[in-house]
C-alpha cells in the first residue's frame, strides 16, 4: 500500500499537465456572469490585516473549524498567485524554513458525529439503511457517508510559513492562503465503524496545505506525514502518509479528466511493527454550473482496516473491516 500513497504524494513534482500551466498565469476576462461570484457564506476571515492577528472559520458537514492566526515577526507575506502549483510547494517549503505564523485552531466534524449519535441512539433506524453485504461487511448508506474520520472534534497548534495568493484583476476569496510547517492536534474521543471510544490521543506530524480560489477556479491541496498516539492501550500508535487535491475550474469541460475532481489517500502503519494498519482512497468529480457558480460533487472509496489495529477489550472481528465511501457535497 506504501508505493500507492507515494506516488500520489509525488504527483504534483511531476511534469504537470498543460492546464496547470494555464493556471499560473492571469485569468482571463469573462462575461458578466462571472463579475460577481455567489459569495462564500461558509467560509469567513476577520483581521486586523495581513500582518495582525485574524480569526478563520469555515463551515462544512464534514470539517467545521474556527482558528486564530498569530503573526510571529513583521515580515511581509509572500503572494503566489502567479506561480504554477508546483512553484508554490517548492516557495512554500522554503518559507517554512523561517517559521512566520502560529496558527490555533479547534475543529468538530459534523457528519460523523451524526453517524456515531444515530448509530447509539437509534440503532433500529441505522440498521434500516443496511443495503446488502461484500463478504462479512454490511454495506450501510449512513457510514459511507459519515466514514473517513477517526474522532469527532480536535484542537490544533500549528507553526510554519504561509503565502498569500492574488491575481491582477480577478477576486481573493478570504482564507485565500497556503502554509507548511509542523502541527500538534490533540482529541478525547476516538470513532471506530462509527462507535465512539474513549481515547486521549495526539499527533505530530509535517503538513503542507492551502487553496486558490479566483473567480472560475479554485484549487485546494494538503500533503501530511505524521505520527499518532493513543492513550486508550487497546488501539495501536501508528505512522501516516496522506494526500488530498481537490480542483473545481467553471472555464473547463466536465469530462475533462484531472479538472473538476479530487482525489485522497491516507495510509498507516504501525509503530512497533510497521505492519500495514489502514488504507483509505477517495476519489470524487464535480459538476460546475458556471451560471450558478456552483459544482455538485461526489466522492467514492474505500477504507480498508485491519483487525490489528485494536487488542484487548476493542479487539472485535464483527466490526467491519471494509467501508465503502460516499459523501455527496456542493462546492462553490
Amino acid at each position: 500500500m506504501w508505493p500507492v500513497t507515494l506516488l500520489v504524494l509525488l504527483a504534483p513534482f511531476l511534469p504537470l499537465h498543460a492546464q496547470e500551466e494555464a493556471a499560473g498565469a492571469v485569468a482571463p476576462a469573462t462575461d458578466a456572469a462571472t463579475a460577481a461570484p455567489t459569495p462564500n457564506l461558509a467560509r469567513g476571515s476577520v483581521s486586523a490585516g495581513d500582518r495582525g492577528v485574524a480569526f478563520d472559520w469555515e463551515l462544512d458537514p464534514y470539517y467545521s473549524d474556527i482558528g486564530l492566526r498569530i503573526p510571529l515577526d513583521d515580515r511581509p507575506v509572500p503572494d503566489g498567485g502567479a506561480m504554477r502549483e508546483r512553484d508554490v510547494y517548492h516557495a512554500l517549503f522554503l518559507e517554512s524554513l523561517h517559521p512566520r505564523l502560529l496558527l490555533l485552531e479547534a475543529s468538530v466534524y459534523p457528519m460523523p458525529i451524526a453517524g456515531a449519535w444515530l448509530k447509539r441512539n437509534h440503532r433500529g433506524f441505522y440498521n434500516d439503511f443496511v443495503i446488502g453485504e461484500v463478504g462479512s461487511n454490511e454495506l450501510n448508506i449512513i457510514e459511507g457517508l459519515t466514514a473517513g474520520f477517526q474522532e469527532p472534534w480536535a484542537v490544533s497548534a500549528f507553526v510554519g510559513g504561509e503565502m498569500t495568493f492574488t491575481r491582477p484583476d480577478d477576486i481573493k476569496r478570504k482564507g485565500n492562503r497556503g502554509y507548511m510547517g509542523y502541527l500538534v492536534s490533540y482529541g478525547s474521543k476516538h470513532i471506530r465503524d462509527n462507535v465512539i471510544i474513549e481515547d486521549d490521543w495526539w499527533e505530530f506530524e509535517w503538513k503542507l496545505k492551502g487553496e486558490r480560489e479566483f473567480r472560475d477556479e479554485q484549487l485546494s491541496w494538503s500533503f501530511r506525514a505524521g505520527v499518532k498516539n493513543h492513550g486508550n492501550p487497546d488501539i495501536r500508535d501508528v505512522v501516516y502518509m496522506g494526500f488530498r487535491r481537490s480542483n473545481l475550474d467553471f472555464r473547463q469541460p466536465l469530462l475533462e479528466f484531472l479538472t473538476n475532481s479530487t482525489i485522497e489517500v491516507v495510509t498507516e502503519i504501525a509503530r512497533d511493527n510497521a505492519n500495514f494498519m489502514r488504507q483509505e482512497i477517495i476519489v470524487g468529480k464535480k459538476v460546475p454550473i458556471r451560471r450558478w457558480r456552483i459544482a455538485p460533487m461526489l466522492e467514492l472509496g474505500l477504507i480498508v482496516e485491519q483487525d490489528a489495529k485494536y487488542t484487548g477489550a476493542l479487539a472485535d472481528p464483527t466490526v467491519d473491516t471494509v467501508t465503502v465511501v460516499f459523501r455527496p457535497n456542493i462546492d462553490w
